[in-house]
């Protein structure tokens, strides 16, 4: 009996070329067979010579909705929503109705691979909950916090919890405008730091979240965004993303002060973690990322702290040099 596939599996399946027949397993004998529309898709038919099944090439299969319209909903609905008022922003949006048994089966087929999904059990969940303050800091940032995921973690990290509150109230403008500034990204690929020991992991929890994420993306240019604000909402661990960090004149060694954004920032198996999305890796990534946990650390006083670079296909992870 084949196994039950998992929404992410479901997906992976559909971004081969090639897509596998769902009975047999083969993509040895597939051939194109006709096309048909659902929804407002028109998808692909295939038909196996192996075993005569007739499959789509439908992201989800046995749904009539686009995996765009079940991710946006689940998203929605993490971030706090009621069941009626996603399905009217859905229908808003989507120029569909999406009825509440339905979105009740998303939640409870899906759910699982959300992470956020299991904090509604035990937690209220509120949209004003994820705190924005859009930032001009040479370029624009969009500085967001889950105040309710945060207040979990500082419990176990109450310093990291004072900082990120205190850069939501002051994100120090002044010093990162200046143009008398270095930034962690740029200096990353002019120095010389010791180089840590990396382990790559191939089908991480983040790729897969990754996966999920890039799907709700129009545009290459949108994927970072997306990518951000769906690990804030859906991913238990995180608690900030775009979060300022720096080091003053006087606390840089490089006699000038020292300014970077951190793509996500996590709280997991006791320790922070640092982690930033490259879906093309540019620069000296190792290094940026150390001095980002360099300037955390300083802000912080706290040394466990973990370093990822990552993408849909890889998880880079190491321990930076303090």
């Amino acid at each position: 009996m084949p196994m039950k596939k998992t929404l992410i599996t479901m997906f992976e399946d559909f971004h081969e070329e090639h897509p596998a027949c769902p009975e047999c397993n083969t993509n040895k004998a597939i051939v194109k067979s006709g096309t048909r529309t659902l929804k407002e898709d028109q998808v692909q038919v295939y038909l196996c010579k192996s075993c005569n099944k007739r499959f789509s090439n439908r992201k989800l299969p046995h749904t009539s909705y686009p995996p765009r319209v079940i991710l946006s909903a689940l998203t929605y609905f993490n971030q706090g929503h009621t069941l009626d008022i996603t399905q009217r922003t859905m229908r808003r949006r989507f120029k569909t109705k999406i009825p509440i048994s339905t979105l009740n089966n998303w939640i409870k087929n899906y759910g699982s691979e959300l992470p956020a999904t299991k904090l509604r059990k035990k937690y209220v969940l509120d949209p004003n909950q994820i705190k924005t303050r859009r930032l001009f800091h040479q370029q624009p940032f969009l500085f967001r916090v889950h105040t309710l995921k945060l207040n979990i973690k500082g419990k176990q990290f109450p310093q990291l919890k004072r900082y990120i509150n205190s850069m939501l109230k002051d994100p120090k403008d002044y010093l990162f405008q200046s143009k008398n500034i270095l930034r962690c990204s740029e200096l990353a690929n002019t120095i010389n730091l010791p180089k840590p020991k990396t382990r790559s992991i191939k089908d991480s929890p983040a790729c897969r979240m990754t996966n999920l994420a890039i799907e709700l993306a129009k545009t290459k240019k949108e994927r970072h965004e997306k990518v951000e604000e769906f690990f804030l909402t859906n991913d238990s661990a995180t608690v900030a993303v775009e979060v300022p960090v720096y080091l003053t004149e006087s606390e840089s060694s490089f006699k000038k002060p020292l300014t970077g954004h951190i793509d996500l920032i996590q709280v997991r198996s006791n320790s922070i973690h640092i982690l930033d999305y490259k879906p093309d890796r540019e620069g000296n990534v190792t290094n940026q990322l150390q001095l980002y946990a360099k300037c955390l650390k300083k802000r912080t006083g706290l040394s466990n702290i973990a370093c990822a670079y990552f993408h849909e296909n890889a998880y880079h992870q190491f321990l930076p040099n303090l």
